[in-house]
């Protein structure tokens, strides 16, 4: 036999029984443990296959420590506590977590991801806040508590939704007064289809409505809000309580010189913003609420 067929015949040889030549390391192949010889141990490969590593060497379970402790080619894959509920260190929907192994650490990794805050008692933004973008007060959406909107023809005030359309006849929320009817449409739009558009009012009732007493004012002076025990001034009083209001919709103020509130907004002539530039009492023109003197 030649010295080169021999040499061939012994990498072969080699090749068969003996893949490496450092089995501490778990570089020897093997399938069973007789493969690996006395004082060692084949460990299964997540890869799949065996390695032979000296006994002692290998654990039978893995722990956080940046070490491949089971000898199966992974590292920090399985470990005490793994995936087990915590609390992570953001506040919030945030603060849901599980143990996981970090670099060798176990950490708790959160498991919710912060999003926009939404009106439902929680903290969607892990923001330590919850539901901090909403004014229940205020919000027509979520009037008074999360997602409680308020219907058509109403806006949200005090956390109640009430009426908002003071020009549509109805009743939108729902209390039996429609339109100027309902005390929060006073200043609100009531007619839009004349220019300017009239507003809701109270106006004062000034005088018996109806039939004058004899033909007179009551002194020019209302009854301070009582009856006239039936007659008064030889005549007989026709109409409401001297000194109520009534809800009505009124223009905005036009005539700036009579000392009346002809809106019925609650302020008369100059001191009403609608009288500004316009003729007063004074023969001038009302101005920063009030009317010069004769110039």
């Amino acid at each position: 036999m030649s010295r080169r067929l021999l040499f061939v015949l012994m990498l072969g040889a080699l090749a068969v029984s003996c893949r490496n030549v450092d089995p501490n390391k778990g570089t020897f192949s093997c399938e069973q443990a007789s493969d690996c010889g006395s004082g060692y141990q084949c460990r299964p490969q997540f890869s799949g296959g065996g390695r032979c590593f000296a006994d002692g060497l290998c654990q039978d379970e893995e722990l956080c420590n940046g070490v491949d402790d089971t000898c199966d080619g992974q590292i920090d894959e399985a470990f005490p506590g793994k995936d087990s509920a915590c609390t992570a260190s953001r506040p919030g929907l945030c603060a849901a977590g599980k143990q996981v192994c970090t670099l060798g650490a176990v950490l708790c990794q959160s498991q919710v991801m912060a999003s926009i805050e939404r009106c439902n008692l929680l903290d969607d933004d892990c923001d330590g806040q919850t539901d901090e973008d909403f004014d229940l007060m205020s919000d027509a959406d979520h009037c008074g508590a999360c997602n409680r909107a308020c219907p058509s023809g109403t806006r949200c005030r005090a956390a109640t939704c009430v009426e908002a359309r003071c020009d549509d006849s109805l009743d939108n929320d729902s209390n039996g007064k429609a339109d100027c009817d309902d005390e929060v449409c006073f200043g609100f739009d009531c007619n839009s289809s004349v220019v300017p558009a009239s507003r809701c009012g109270f106006a004062p009732v000034v005088r018996d409505s109806g039939v004058m007493d004899s033909g007179v004012m009551d002194s020019g002076v209302t009854d301070g809000g009582v009856m006239d025990g039936g007659v008064m001034d030889g005549g007989v009083d026709a109409g409401p309580i001297d000194g109520g209001f009534v809800r009505g919709c009124f223009r905005p103020e036009a005539v700036c010189d009579d000392g009346l509130d002809n809106d019925g907004d609650g302020v008369a002539d100059c001191a009403d913003p609608d009288c500004n530039a316009m003729r007063c009492s004074s023969s001038q023109v009302c101005a920063m609420g009030t009317c010069p003197g004769p110039g």
